[in-house]
């Protein structure tokens, strides 16, 4: 089971730069990994899929009710970072969202 968490949103446009923002960047990535996931029948949700904001307990509200406090469930929450640095994050662990 999975949960597609697309960061920013609405009015937190996250990092901005070259006529680009984050929230809809990632909004993108997110439709795209839910697309493919129900495609390969994994049991996922988005927290959303247009442009609103939401606030940290809106989203970790939509993951209980989703799953509830399954073990099982993985949360993916997209981030495309600006801090110009010269090294990639590929995952950041996130303990008791």
């Amino acid at each position: 089971m999975g949960k597609n968490d697309t960061r920013h949103g609405g009015d937190d446009p996250g990092a901005l730069g070259n006529n680009l923002k984050e929230k809809d960047l990632t909004l993108q990535a997110a439709q795209y990994m839910y697309k493919r996931l129900k495609e390969l029948g994994v049991p996922v949700v988005i927290t959303r899929d247009t442009d609103i904001t939401l606030d940290r307990n809106e989203r970790v509200s939509k993951i209980l009710n989703a799953f509830g406090n399954n073990p099982n469930v993985i949360v993916v929450a997209n981030h495309i970072n600006a801090g110009g640095g010269e090294w990639l994050l590929p995952v950041q662990l996130m303990i008791g969202y």
